[in-house]
C-alpha cells in the first residue's frame, strides 16, 4: 500500500499506473532516502516545556498563597495548607490542562519509544513527562483532600445563615412588641413598623412563607385541699388570629411566640427547619418538641 503525494489517500499498487483517487500518475521512480536523516526534537521539547509550565504555575500558586498570609512561616503546615488553596484555585484551569497534556504527553513519548532512532532528548522528555504527572496527581490529591473540609464549612455557612435570618426576625418582633407592647398576632402586622430602608419588607418576603405561632400567657389558681395549700398553675392559649383587630380582647398581650422556618428544602415540618422560640434557636424538631413541653 503506498501514499498517494498529491492527495494523501492510500493506494494499492503501483502510483505509475495511476491514484484511484485523484487520477495522478508518476512520472519516473521515487526519490531514494537521504543517506542521514536528522533526529526530531518536537515531542521532547513539547514534554519538557508542558512539564516545565505545570510545574511553575503550581509554585507560583502556592507562593501566592504563602504570601496572602498574615505571617510568612516555612513549615511542612503552612506549606501543606498553602498547597491545598492553591490547588484548589487551580482546579479549573491548570489541573485539566495539566491531565490532558500528561494524556497527550504518554502518547508522544510511547511513539518516541517505538522509534528512538528518529527522536532525541528522550531523557528530557521521560522528565517532562513525569513532571506533567506529577503535578497533575498532586492537584487532584490536594482537590480531594479538601472536599471535607469544604463541604463542613459550606454546612456552617448555610446555618450561620439561617440563624442570621432567624435573629433578624426576632429583632423585628421586639421593635413590634417595644413598639405595641405585644407580640403581633401575625407577620403581616409587621408592617406597621417604621421602615425606611425596607428592611421589614424585604424581610417579610423571605418568612411570610413560615409558621408563626403567637401565644399568650394566661395565668390561672386553682385551689387546692390538704393542710391548706394551693396550687399556681399557669396555662397558654395559642392565639389563631391573623391580626390584633381579630383577637376577642383587643388589650391581651402576645407574650410569647414560635416561629418556623423552611430550611433549604424549601418545606415546613422537614428535618431542615429553622425554629426560634421567643428569641431562643432551636436545634432541631426533637429540640423544639421539648421546649413547647417545658412552656407548657
Amino acid at each position: 500500500m503506498t501514499i498517494c503525494p498529491c492527495c494523501g489517500s492510500k493506494t494499492e499498487g503501483d502510483l505509475r499506473s495511476g491514484c484511484a483517487a485523484c487520477g495522478a500518475r508518476a512520472v519516473g521512480p521515487p526519490l531514494a532516502r537521504p543517506e542521514r536523516e536528522l533526529p526530531g526534537y518536537g515531542h521532547a521539547l513539547f514534554l519538557s516545556a508542558a512539564g516545565a509550565l505545570a510545574a511553575l504555575l503550581f509554585a507560583a500558586a502556592v507562593a501566592a498563597s504563602l504570601l496572602r498570609r498574615e505571617s510568612l512561616v516555612f513549615s511542612f503546615d503552612s506549606l501543606l495548607r498553602a498547597a491545598e488553596a492553591a490547588a484548589w484555585r487551580l482546579k479549573w484551569t491548570v489541573l485539566p490542562v495539566a491531565a490532558l497534556a500528561a494524556a497527550l504527553g504518554a502518547k508522544l513519548y510511547a511513539r518516541m519509544r517505538r522509534e528512538p532512532a528518529r527522536f532525541v532528548g528522550h531523557r528530557a522528555a521521560r522528565a517532562g513527562l513525569a513532571l506533567t504527572l506529577a503535578v497533575a496527581v498532586a492537584l487532584a490529591a490536594l482537590v480531594a483532600v479538601t472536599v471535607p473540609e469544604r463541604l463542613r464549612r459550606r454546612e456552617l455557612a448555610r446555618q450561620a445563615a439561617g440563624r442570621a435570618l432567624l435573629y433578624a426576625s426576632e429583632q423585628a418582633l421586639a421593635r413590634y412588641r417595644a413598639r405595641f407592647g405585644t407580640y403581633p398576632a401575625a407577620l403581616s402586622d409587621l408592617r406597621r413598623l417604621d421602615d425606611p430602608d425596607c428592611q421589614i419588607s424585604n424581610l417579610l418576603a423571605v418568612i411570610e412563607a413560615g409558621e408563626y405561632k403567637p401565644e399568650a400567657a394566661l395565668a390561672s389558681l386553682a385551689g387546692g385541699r390538704g393542710r391548706g395549700r394551693s396550687k399556681k398553675s399557669a396555662r397558654t392559649r395559642t392565639v389563631a388570629a391573623r391580626s390584633t383587630d381579630d383577637l376577642a380582647d383587643p388589650g391581651l398581650a402576645l407574650t410569647n411566640y414560635e416561629l418556623t422556618l423552611p430550611g433549604r428544602d424549601q418545606l415546613l415540618g422537614t428535618a431542615d427547619d429553622l425554629r426560634i422560640r421567643d428569641g431562643r434557636v432551636l436545634e432541631g424538631p426533637r429540640a423544639a418538641a421539648a421546649e413547647n413541653r417545658r412552656a407548657r
